[in-house]
């Protein structure tokens, strides 16, 4: 389950948004971010949040996985929304007595936070429906198209790779102290979270130090060849690029109208 939430699983897939150029969708997304960024209003990035929700559920992607994926930005959101209510603002609307603390809630604040929070929203949104459309690889490609330096492009590469190998081993690991009943109570869970991270410490070098052998053997000079290939444009990219430049505009316009 966790390899299909935060790796390209749904990405590897052949559909109408899969099979458009990488390109295009990154200076589409990357546009559309700044959009939303910059918006004064909080109904941009909610109709941002919207069409980024229809097209990936278009394509038949679990809600369940969208869901898992927006959890922690609409946590972080949340707190930040908060903190703007009771730490900005000169006009209250609400106040709070607890444990002795007491608090007031501004208006302003509600007005501010909740404006961050849609835009931390749909700027989510619009990563998650990139990360979901377009694999690895073809990521990795428009980045040297773009002169990305090789060598960030390298270390992307292994960075992806190497992620879920240790995931899988720290897995292992927790799976066999489960077994151990090394989590049947708060000092043991301790313990046994320590021994984890050490043991995933361990497996990282040793991974490293693997991969750095192998790839001496193989004649490594510093420059990986043939990591990632060129994609060519074709018609339907004509057509998604004209698409997404009229959804752009529209948001823009839309922008501009309610500022």
């Amino acid at each position: 389950m966790l390899n299909k939430v935060f790796s390209d699983y749904f990405a590897q897939r052949r559909n109408y948004l899969t099979e458009i150029n990488a390109r295009i969708k990154i200076v589409s997304i990357a546009a559309a971010i700044i959009i939303t960024i910059l918006s004064q209003n909080i109904y941009t990035p909610l109709i941002v949040f919207l069409f980024t929700l229809i097209f990936v559920l278009s394509i038949r992607i679990p809600v369940k996985v969208i869901l898992i994926r927006l959890i922690t930005p609409l946590v972080i959101a949340g707190m930040i929304l908060l903190m703007q209510i009771f730490f900005y603002g000169e006009t209250p609307i609400v106040r709070f007595d607890l444990w002795g603390i007491h608090l007031v809630g501004y208006k302003e604040g509600l007005l501010r936070g909740s404006l961050i929070m849609v835009k931390v929203i749909g700027a989510t949104s619009l990563v998650i429906f990139l990360s979901m459309t377009t694999s690895v690889n073809k990521l990795l490609n428009a980045a040297r198209w773009f002169k990305v330096p090789n060598t960030w492009v390298e270390i992307a590469i292994f960075s992806y790779r190497y992620i879920f190998v240790l995931l899988e081993d720290a897995i292992t690991v927790r799976d066999a102290q489960k077994v151990r009943l090394g989590y049947s109570s708060l000092a043991r869970s301790l313990r046994s979270f320590g021994e984890l991270m050490g043991a995933t410490v361990i497996r990282a070098y040793d991974h490293s130090v693997a991969a750095y052998e192998a790839m001496m053997l193989r004649g490594y000079n510093g420059t990986a060849r043939n990591i990632v290939w060129e994609e060519k444009f074709g018609a339907k990219d004509a057509i998604a690029a004209v698409v997404f430049i009229i959804i752009l505009m529209s948001l823009l316009v839309f922008n501009i109208l309610f500022y």
